[in-house]
């Protein structure tokens, strides 16, 4: 037979366990789903642990983020995104450009080429504002995410780029 003294330890116990618990939970449903992972040109939403990416004001962009309606056609990728979240686009173009870009950086695909700026300078203002590319620059070939050729200003430029995550 149980005696009372006993129980009110295993009681404590039990309550500071599902405490514990409950904490841990929520924990890890706040990292998994409330984490902002927009980057400059891209909105993003979680849901279901998918990661929907969007062009910056696209119309896709606004009706989901008016009203969560998605887009009927569009893309994905399965663990291709941070934390091996699946990706959902409304383009491939979309998804590439997002996975291309890195803080720091104005990164841009064109004719399957990585055009890499340098945030800041004036080549990347030049670029954002006319889409004009600088008539010197390097060229990298296949050095680039998925053996992609990357060109820019400089190769300190690409050299930086490579090294950050």
């Amino acid at each position: 037979m149980l005696r009372i003294t006993n129980i009110v330890p295993m009681l404590l116990l039990t309550l500071v366990a599902v405490v514990t618990i409950g904490c841990a939970a929520k924990d890890l449903d706040a990292a998994n789903h409330s984490a902002n992972y927009d980057r400059p040109g891209y909105v993003t939403a979680v849901e279901d642990g998918r990661l929907w990416v969007f062009s910056a004001g696209s119309k896709e962009a606004q009706a989901y983020t008016a009203s969560k309606s998605k887009p009927a056609k569009h893309v994905v990728r399965p663990g291709a995104g941070p934390n091996g979240m699946t990706i959902r686009s409304p383009e491939f173009s979309i998804m590439d450009g997002y996975l291309m870009s890195k803080p720091g950086f104005v990164t841009s695909i064109e004719d399957g080429r990585l055009w890499v700026f340098k945030e800041g300078s004036k080549e990347a203002d030049a670029y954002i504002t006319t889409k004009s590319k600088p008539a010197k620059h390097v060229v990298r070939p296949g050095a680039g995410p998925n053996g992609m050729t990357i060109r820019s200003p400089g190769f300190d430029i690409i050299d930086a780029y490579l090294a950050t995550k």
